[in-house]
């Protein structure tokens, strides 16, 4: 019986098993679980859009396309925009997952069963698979502008292709801008690896649209018939080196008074520019989780040169990626996890070659590092906490009982999301701010988190005099207390 199973399993073959295993784990982990705070302006946005029009919204984002996205599959199929949000994302992560293996089997074919392994497995994307988010369009369209460079180069360079690999990049950006760096790794990598006399032929060939792109744009933006997009501004503001020593400066000099000895006050800009660095190889080996051993054996069991060529242009976009991390880690102070999750993904077929290398070096322990694989597979999808029901509850309890949002405070989007309100409706503030509010008779309801270890939850609601009118707690003993100011 398992012979048969596994039989028919390598005749499906390891990218379809990846494609159709992730949509599974996709199922699996949104069995359950609440939308993520970002997750919720993309569905206001889409809601707003199927209401009133595609014309761009304001919902506290601005670079909109995943909701105009959500927005017509809605209009198409009658779906629920967060519905319809979790699909595209599912599939869009499934097809990140195919062309990874794809790759893979192309270029190593022998590590091609690894890689599934390796892609349905590694934390740092998977185990964001319960979110509604930007990021797994960005994913896709990256790994297929890489996949079309890679076939473009072995065939005989065409236009054909080097158009549908710009255009692609192009779709990613729509989904994150950090996609235009993408632009010069590949002309840098065909500067250097191109025959010689081709290289500049090649270079502009996957060059071309960016660059009468960015002279079009800055003829426009010039000449002032165009507004330069909020996001765009950021991002240029992002990679001035001067706004960078201006933050660095100011940074390190509160830095230097209010935690450094006085004999390390003169080191504080350095303390802090390479402690900021640190963060992203230390959130990159984290999110490798158990994938860091075979990616580290890949490295050490040959030349790291040869390790890494045959992956061409994988390690050009890792680098132009890793500037990127560099620069908004050093503008903002800080890295979310998944920011750094393109850099795992790009290092999957390294992962991949080196989990091969360690299976038939030592074949005794193959079924030990399949079993950890799957464990951490299975690690990324499945949480053994309680469920947060008393969220819903509390939410759809405000939807049925409260008639005007503007007049109930909430400590979690969510509470409002839950109840039906769009977020610009709902008063959502920490609840020191909650408290302001109550004192200023802007407000006459609050529904504030409890977390079952939180004691200070009840002494802010002596402090402003606030009774309980409902409880809603899991089986954790988390809770959402929905709390209006006591009559005298």
């Amino acid at each position: 019986m398992t012979s048969q199973w596994s039989a028919r399993v390598r005749a499906i073959g390891p990218v379809w098993v990846a494609f159709v295993g992730s949509l599974l784990l996709s199922l699996i982990a949104l069995g359950g679980s609440l939308i993520n705070r970002d997750g919720i302006y993309y569905v206001d946005a889409a809601r707003a859009m199927l209401e009133q029009g595609f014309a761009l919204q304001r919902h506290g984002i601005d670079w909109q396309f995943l909701s105009m996205l959500m927005a017509g599959l809605s209009a198409l199929t009658g779906l629920a925009p967060e519905t319809s949000g979790h699909l595209l994302n599912a599939l869009l992560l499934a097809g990140t997952c195919g062309l990874l293996v794809a790759i893979v089997r192309h270029r190593l074919p022998e590590a091609a069963w690894a890689a599934c392994l390796v892609v349905l497995a590694m934390p740092a994307y998977n185990g964001y698979r319960n979110e509604l988010l930007r990021e797994y369009g960005f994913w896709f369209f990256c790994l297929l502008a890489f996949w079309l460079a890679m076939r473009w180069e072995e065939a005989a360079p065409r236009w054909r292709e080097a158009l549908a690999c710009q255009l692609a990049l192009g779709i990613a950006a729509l989904f994150r801008l950090e996609a235009v760096a993408f632009y010069p790794a590949l002309m840098l990598w065909q500067a250097f690896a191109a025959p010689s006399g081709q290289r500049l032929r090649r270079t502009l060939m996957l060059g071309c649209l960016p660059l009468a792109g960015a002279v079009l744009a800055g003829m426009l933006v010039g000449s002032g018939l165009v507004v330069l997009p909020n996001r765009v501004g950021y991002y240029l503001e992002a990679a001035n080196p001067l706004r960078k020593l201006q933050l660095l400066g100011d940074a390190a000099g509160l830095m230097s008074e209010t935690v450094l000895s006085k004999y390390s006050r003169e080191e504080a800009a350095y303390i802090l520019f390479f402690g900021l660095l640190s963060i992203i190889p230390v959130k990159f080996l984290k999110m490798a989780g158990v994938f860091v051993v075979p990616l580290a054996y890949a490295l050490v069991a040959r030349p790291a040169k040869a390790a890494l060529s045959r992956w061409q242009p994988l390690p050009w976009a890792f680098l132009a990626y890793l500037l990127v991390l560099v620069a908004f880690v050093t503008h903002q102070f800080f890295l979310v996890g998944r920011y750094v999750s393109l850099l795992n993904l790009l290092a999957v077929p390294v992962a991949a070659a080196g989990l091969a290398l360690l299976m038939r070096r030592f074949p005794r322990w193959k079924g030990v590092m399949v079993a950890l694989a799957l464990l951490a597979m299975v690690a990324n999808v499945v949480s053994l906490s309680p469920k947060k029901t008393h969220v819903v509850e509390a939410g759809r309890w405000l939807g049925a009982n409260a008639h005007d949002a503007a007049r109930v405070g909430v400590d979690n989007a969510r509470i409002a999301y839950y109840a039906g309100w769009r977020a610009s409706q709902a008063v959502s503030l920490d609840r020191a701010a909650l408290g302001t509010a109550l004192a200023q008779k802007r407000i006459d309801m609050v529904a504030v988190e409890a977390p079952r270890n939180d004691a200070g939850v009840e002494k802010w609601l002596a402090t402003y005099r606030l009774q309980t009118v409902q409880r809603f707690a899991n089986k954790a003993g988390d809770a959402v207390i929905v709390a209006v100011p006591a009559q005298p």
